[in-house]
């Protein structure tokens, strides 16, 4: 008997009526850098499943372990909370038409161990005299997803991942400075060795740079600097999660941001990180304006929070930590109501326009950009940057903090590039982001 045959012949001789079954499998492909050259690499085969139940509330079981005693425990465990947990109106969904959508990479589906030493080869003949890689971490996942429930539904997905993560170590003159990317991507060629050569250029520009000023001026963020402000605090209060819990600051048809901003919660994207044919319940994805000219528009919902709020689901119940990213284990963690990719489409600039300011900052990169997602409010360490003087980058900065409220700069926004790319920020989000200018930001430092 398959896995999860024997799991649902379980549920229902434990009388369980209502029920999801969630199982996933992840061939995981790692290899290691150190000191300027490939150290290790392994295989991993990491799978697992959960089970869902409700009777009287919701309840959730999981293992990775799969012996017939395993699976009694956990089936039992869900069905004990499932009785003790508070009441809810619930239902589990029913299976709707889906559209495909692009999120394998063949070259991982192919060989995955190929594929990362070619990647390591190239990285690695960039290196020069004067660059050091002191660390490094490149991961594939190729991963089955498969969701069943008492409803009729049996649906299955194939997936693909790479993660890379890097110890660049620049030295010159006696000075060292060390720059730290931790990328993800569906695709290997999502992150092209271009990206390693202006994470080298920006160590290095590190060497000689020094404290901005404190003044309120013009500053550019990057797109993965949009993606973890921005998308942290409207990826919280678009949620029917937020709406019905009375913690959203958003109406829907109110004016929150400047003309210029619409953002799409696009669960379709072609090679997003979020992008799936269906949500972690089995709702089938799709693309949800969030803001469009500057008007908030929907809110985006679970099966839990699209019930308990008259709405169906809009396909946001997602299985994602709310630290860092979760591919191989998505398995252990409840769906939740969450936007899929934040989207924030291209502007009408090209970055020479952008930067064609008489003066401001441009950042790079935050060493933690992590703003309270209720208030809006952030306060965060430059790490890597540039002054803007008379259209030009000009002497590079880091340290000093930036601080101010999303929600406020959302209307201060005066430009955004003309071209969004896929980035994985440095939370739990995923995004297609712009670089985007605002005006009259706090900066302190000197």
């Amino acid at each position: 008997m398959e896995l999860n045959d024997f799991i649902i012949d379980v549920l229902e001789k434990k009388g369980a009526k209502h029920y999801e079954v969630y199982l996933q499998e992840s061939k995981i492909n790692e290899l290691h850098i150190e000191k300027n050259s490939i150290s290790f690499s392994n295989k991993v085969l990491d799978s697992g499943y959960s089970v869902r139940v409700l009777t009287k509330g919701l309840g959730f079981s999981s293992s990775n372990v799969k012996s017939p005693r395993a699976i009694r425990e956990t089936v039992t465990n869900a069905i004990k909370t499932s009785r003790v947990t508070k009441k809810i109106k619930f239902q589990f969904p029913s299976q709707e038409p889906f559209r495909k959508v692009k999120i394998v990479d063949k070259k991982i589906r192919k060989d995955a161990e190929q594929a990362l030493r070619e990647y390591a080869d190239l990285l690695l003949n960039l290196v020069d005299h004067n660059t050091f890689i002191s660390f490094g971490k490149l991961r594939t996942y190729d991963t089955r997803v498969r969701i069943l429930n008492s409803r009729g539904m049996d649906i299955e997905r194939e997936e693909t991942f790479f993660m890379l993560e890097l110890s660049i170590v620049v030295e010159k003159n006696g000075e060292k400075m060390e720059f730290w990317p931790h990328e993800y991507r569906r695709r290997i060629e999502d992150l092209p060795l271009s990206n390693v050569e202006e994470w080298v250029k920006i160590a290095e520009d590190q060497l000689r740079a020094g404290l901005p000023k404190t003044e309120r001026m013009t500053v550019i963020f990057s797109p993965s600097c949009v993606l973890d402000g921005l998308g942290s605090v409207l990826g919280f209060h678009a949620t029917g999660a937020a709406k019905v819990n009375g913690v959203t600051k958003l109406s829907l048809g109110e004016k929150v941001a400047s003309q210029s901003l619409t953002i799409i919660s696009d669960g379709l994207y072609p090679f997003g990180l979020m992008t799936s044919s269906f949500d972690d319940e089995g709702v089938p994805q799709r693309r949800i304006p969030l803001i469009e000219s500057g008007f908030f528009k929907n809110f985006v919902y679970d099966q839990f929070y699209g019930i308990k709020d008259g709405f169906t689901s809009t396909g946001n119940g997602l299985r994602q930590s709310e630290v860092f990213y979760v591919f191989d284990t998505k398995f252990a963690s409840m769906p939740s109501n969450q936007v899929s990719n934040f989207y924030v489409k291209p502007g009408d600039y090209s970055m020479d326009e952008l930067v064609g300011i008489n003066r401001g900052i441009l950042i790079e990169r935050f060493s933690w950009l992590s703003p309270d997602p209720t208030t809006g409010k952030f306060s965060s360490e430059i790490r890597a940057g540039y002054y803007i003087e008379k259209g030009e980058l000009a002497k590079p900065i880091k340290g000093g903090l930036v601080s101010g409220d999303f929600f406020e700069l959302m209307k201060n926004i005066t430009g955004i590039s003309d071209e969004s790319s896929i980035t994985s920020g440095g939370t739990v989000l995923a995004g297609i982001c712009p670089y985007m200018r605002f005006e009259n930001v706090q900066v302190v430092g000197k």
